[in-house]
């Protein structure tokens, strides 16, 4: 749980990352980002993103968010000691390498509002950002009402929506 002075400094960066965010047209998806909560099974998500869109393993980036350090996670991650003071992440987070590309799309896939994970998403750069409603409703520029639990109907709603967008 962040508290204090660090609670107050990542409230503020998201204030500043959703100030500074630039709109611009989406026109093709070459590359995907996935934030994901370790409360859910991320590659089951991967592996349908994957097929639905075509993805070959470069072109999708994922991070995960994991509260305890008991959880083994497979590949990249983060957690709230990554974040300093300052409400920034430290130079040695996973997270850093991930927030340095652009992205055509950044999937949020997370429901609840935690602060680490608001973070990342609002400083991740994106064309358009597709989640699940949040409190926030700066952070996604679309959102898919349901449950988490539901991938496959999740990508598929996705996939939808940014073909008529597209086009």
């Amino acid at each position: 749980m962040i508290k204090g002075i660090k609670k107050f400094s990542v409230k503020k960066n998201i204030e500043k990352h959703f100030s500074l965010r630039k709109n611009e047209p989406l026109k093709n998806l070459n590359r995907i980002g996935l934030i994901v909560d370790a409360n859910f099974n991320e590659q089951r998500l991967i592996k349908v993103l994957s097929t639905t869109f075509s993805l070959n393993s470069n072109q999708l980036s994922t991070i995960v968010f994991k509260e305890n350090k008991g959880k083994e996670i497979e590949g990249a991650f983060f957690t709230e000691k990554d974040i300093d003071w300052r409400g920034v992440f430290k130079k040695e987070s996973e997270v850093k390498s991930f927030l340095a590309q652009d992205f055509d799309l950044l999937i949020n896939y997370f429901s609840r509002d935690n602060l680490a994970l608001l973070l990342v998403a609002a400083s991740a750069e994106a064309k358009l950002k597709a989640g699940f409603p949040h409190q926030e409703k700066r952070l996604n520029d679309m959102e898919i009402l349901m449950q988490e639990e539901e991938p496959g109907l999740f990508v598929k709603e996705l996939k939808k929506y940014t073909d008529i967008i597209i086009k």
